[in-house]
């Protein structure tokens, strides 16, 4: 059963879905207008909130984006209402947050039926250090919300603005220090990037900077996992743990690419807060970093794999369709993911793992074909020239089989291996890649 949070203007519609909830056994709080709402919403932390569009100080859209705009909240469900004549454009549905839009108008039978489907979906509100903070300390006034969305938008420009800084990371993370000190107290900050192979971390700080080992050490224990196999020192550091520390994660389409530690702050659930702020930011600008820092190394080559990585193999596969092109030729593509990887490089080590992945790789090379990508951690992509849909799908099996019998592909039974196929219609490389991506 789910907690669920009604905020509606109307009397009569807060009556008629609270009772039609908990006659299914759900619990329910009830708001009158979107600023009582919020302060419900802090204090009894809903699975699920049902919200009319249009109410006096903050509408149904303004209390979505407020909602949304804290990652801890992303798998709270929201539906909102909508009444005879409140339309709303279809871009700004889509970027509000919610998860689906009802017509108040609709008949008596499919509004019961579609709110309770709805929130008999996997919904829940997740803990976390901010949702502590923010359940102790609810918002009070508009003048709070306004403010937090204020604090929000600067923290996002300042961090994103120094993209322009982007061929000197160093000075790019003296900087992200430098805002963190304006904004808390704290001893030292360290940060963490990471590509497929590599992890760069820097530090700077008040006291003697602890050892990096000690720094993942503490990211691990927040979900963070070592996946790499190179460490970059870039600070003097001092034979010392970790004091206390608040940490964020930062991640580029579920992948981590790195994290954020401040050590010792003066409020930790301040230091935790604004962190969670910046993340967003933090992990666009350290996304752009790693593909900068690809683009000046001249690698063609992933070194944990020796595939392709993702900057050079747009370059080959915009050769291969013009080929395919003016030779007649078919051209497919096939996208492969790899579902256990987390599990076998937390439970075995990023040395058997990446040594799994290299072998895989090989294995690609020899049975499909020598253009094969690693695009992602557990993703890799396979270009098939002068194959169809079809072809490929029996290549496909063939490899799949392969991996499933004793011998040199013995450990290979350890990758879970998902694939899809996509032959290409005369699509520019960039809608390629976002059919493949959206096949998951």
């Amino acid at each position: 059963m789910k907690k669920v949070l009604i905020v509606d203007d109307s009397a009569v519609w807060r009556t008629y879905l609270q009772n039609l909830l908990e006659l299914h056994g759900h619990t329910t709080e009830v708001a009158k207008d979107g600023l009582e709402g919020l302060n419900k919403f802090f204090t009894f932390l809903p699975d699920v909130v049902i919200l009319d569009y249009v109410m006096p100080k903050l509408n149904g859209v303004h209390f979505t984006r407020f909602i949304r705009s804290f990652s801890t909240f992303r798998n709270v469900g929201i539906m909102i209402l909508t009444g005879a004549e409140e339309t709303i454009n279809p871009f700004w549905a889509k970027k509000s947050g919610a998860n689906v839009f009802l017509k108040k108008t609709a008949a008596q039978s499919e509004i019961e039926r579609t709110v309770l489907e709805f929130v008999s979906q996997p919904f829940s509100m997740e803990w976390s250090r901010e949702l502590h903070t923010l359940h102790i300390e609810p918002y009070g006034e508009l003048v709070d919300i306004l403010e937090e969305s204020l604090r929000d938008s600067t923290i996002t420009k300042e961090i994103l603005q120094l993209s322009e800084y982007i061929y000197d990371e160093t000075l790019i993370m003296k900087k992200i220090y430098s805002l963190f000190t304006e904004l808390l107290e704290f001893d030292n900050f360290y940060a963490c990037i990471s590509t497929y192979s590599h992890a760069r971390i820097y530090a700077f700080g008040k006291t003697d900077l602890a050892s990096p080992y000690s720094v993942l050490e503490k990211a691990e224990n927040y979900g963070f996992f070592s996946y790499f196999e190179y460490v970059e020192k870039c600070y003097n550091f001092a034979d010392r743990n970790l004091g206390q520390a608040v940490v964020e994660l930062m991640s580029k389409k579920d992948e981590p690419i790195g994290f954020v530690l401040i050590e010792n702050p003066k409020i930790p659930e301040v230091a935790g807060h604004i962190l969670a702020l910046a993340n967003y930011s933090i992990s666009q600008l350290f996304d752009l970093l790693n593909y900068n820092k690809l683009l000046g190394s001249g690698k063609e080559l992933d070194e944990v794999t020796g595939a392709y990585n993702r900057h050079s193999i747009a370059a080959k596969i915009t050769n291969l369709m013009d080929f395919s092109k003016r030779s007649e030729l078919p051209l497919s593509f096939v996208r492969i993911t790899l579902r256990s990887l987390r599990k076998l490089y937390i439970s075995k080590g990023a040395e058997y793992t990446n040594r799994l992945l290299k072998s895989f790789v090989t294995l690609l090379e020899e049975s499909l074909s020598d253009t094969v990508a690693r695009v992602s951690i557990g993703e890799f992509l396979v270009v098939l020239l002068g194959k169809n849909q079809q072809q490929a799908q029996a290549q496909i099996d063939s490899l799949l089989k392969l991996c499933s019998e004793p011998g040199r592909c013995e450990d290979l039974k350890e990758l879970v291996i998902e694939t899809y196929i996509l032959e290409w219609k005369d699509e520019s490389i960039g809608e390629i890649f976002e059919r493949l991506s959206s096949k998951k």
